[in-house]
């Protein structure tokens, strides 16, 4: 009995990662009943569980490779299908809303969380990261979020993702400037500003003809072949993702543009609804619920200990600059006042890609662990916004949304 004992509690505390990701998925099928049972969206469960169950309470799942890997495949899933759902016609038809919304929705929280560290006394490098940590939306937590709320087919969603698209684009380019003012000696170098601006270019252009002039090319022959239709699609995905890799941008904007190409007309009705069902299933059963989980992971209280009234009042910052700037974007492009609303709150949810960006910002020295803490707790928080005040408004607007 000893032994047995002894080898339960080996096994337990033990960094195993079979064990992690058995318990992972357990817990996640458990919160997305329980979630469903009570009429809330399911990653408010997954994110409420990575809290509990990772490092920051009970410690009992704890990060590794493994569910690193599947997190970040998970993130790239969400995007793909995310794409899938999209209708280009409509995102095309949406660019200007979106540019409004991805903007306003950058600038007026970057502005006034830069007004914020200032007056809490922090130096400018910390300020101008904290300020774009403030200042970035999370296209795979808004594609998870709008299926949860049914709102995939909804005239704003393209809106949405188009504007999270131009948001991160942002971001990089000022990321790029932040890392190059702060860790170098020499004077600020505008050349690596338009290098990245042209790569980036570059990058939807080439995409955008590979989508639009080869993809119906290998639709055809792959119609024809039904059963190799999903290795077609990931093969595809897993391409942009390389090429948007190239560029320096996140490898999920890559998987949301080759979702948009994967479409019908390039494949046939049947051989669409495959694929979607095969994804949807693996996304939404399997590797989304892992990213969202994994992003609790990175949560400290420590932090509320020690600048509890800074950090509540960036976190006030961020939400409301976010809202009102996405929103005056929306009401610019002439949307009514509900979908402004709902276009300010849904631009509100950061994650994978603040807390890439905040790893890198404190690996090179530009912020230290309070910073980082910071935008952890940030991130996390702001995470649950959209799930919980979607859902909130659109029971009080019910119809509202076209």
């Amino acid at each position: 009995m000893d032994i047995f004992s002894d080898w339960i509690s080996r096994l337990i505390t033990s960094e195993n990662q079979t064990l992690d990701l058995l318990l992972l998925l357990v817990i996640v099928w458990t919160t997305g009943v329980i979630c469903r049972a009570i009429k809330q969206p399911p990653v408010l469960g997954e994110l409420t569980a990575g809290i509990i169950f990772g490092p920051a309470l009970l410690g009992i799942i704890h990060p590794n490779e493994m569910l690193d890997t599947l997190a970040e495949l998970g993130a790239f899933f969400l995007m793909f299908y995310a794409g899938l759902e999209t209708n280009p016609t409509e995102l095309k038809k949406q660019r200007v809303p979106s540019t409004n919304v991805g903007v306003l929705g950058f600038v007026t929280p970057f502005a006034l969380t830069y007004f914020v560290c200032h007056l809490f006394a922090m130096d400018v490098s910390s300020s101008l990261f904290i300020s774009m940590g403030m200042s970035i939306t999370a296209i795979a937590v808004n594609a998870r979020v709008l299926h949860d709320m049914d709102l995939t087919h909804k005239r704003i969603t393209p809106v949405i993702i188009g504007a999270s698209i131009i948001d991160d684009v942002m971001s990089l380019a000022f990321f790029t400037a932040i890392i190059e003012v702060t860790t170098n000696a020499h004077p600020f170098n505008p050349a690596l500003i338009v290098i990245l601006i042209g790569k980036v270019i570059l990058f939807f252009a080439v995409t955008i003809a590979v989508g639009i002039w080869i993809f119906p090319y290998l639709g055809k022959y792959f119609s024809a072949r039904e059963a190799k239709g999903f290795t077609f699609a990931l093969i595809m995905a897993f391409l942009f993702g390389f090429l948007a890799e190239i560029a320096g941008l996140h490898i999920i904007i890559g998987a949301y543009l080759a979702g948009l190409f994967v479409r019908e007309g390039v494949v046939n009705e049947a051989l669409l609804l495959k694929i979607s069902d095969r994804f949807v299933s693996i996304t939404y059963g399997f590797i989304g619920p892992i990213f969202f989980v994994s992003l609790s992971f990175h949560v400290t209280f420590d932090i509320f200990r020690t600048h509890l009234w800074f950090v509540l009042v960036l976190l006030f910052t961020a939400i409301i600059g976010k809202f009102f700037g996405a929103g005056a974007g929306a009401l610019m492009s002439r949307m009514n006042r509900q979908e402004a609303v709902v276009v300010g709150l849904s631009m509100n949810g950061r994650g994978a890609v603040e807390l890439v960006i905040a790893s890198i910002g404190l690996q090179l020295g530009v912020i230290d662990d309070v910073v980082f803490s910071m935008l952890v707790v940030v991130a996390f928080v702001t995470t649950m916004i959209p799930p919980l005040s979607l859902g909130w408004y659109l029971k009080k607007n019910e119809g509202a949304l076209v």
